[in-house]
């Protein structure tokens, strides 16, 4: 059980901005890519997935308050 005299925790901030920033990216990379073929570029395409990963990760630790 929690006390409630207990302070919050500060969540930071830079997750949640490097989060969407990410998300963004790798959102745009993974269409970019979809325009074109996946083949030609196999590791744009791991990138891509790896930021949207990256970017999913860092909402988690902010919404987590990690």
């Amino acid at each position: 059980m929690e006390n409630r005299n207990e302070v919050p925790k500060k969540k930071n901030i830079w997750n949640l901005v490097l989060g969407f920033l990410f998300l963004i990216y790798g959102s745009y990379r993974l269409y970019v890519l979809s325009e074109n073929n996946f083949q030609d570029d196999t590791l744009g395409l791991i990138l891509a997935i790896g930021f949207i990963a990256f970017g999913l990760y860092d909402l988690w630790k902010y919404n987590k308050g990690l």
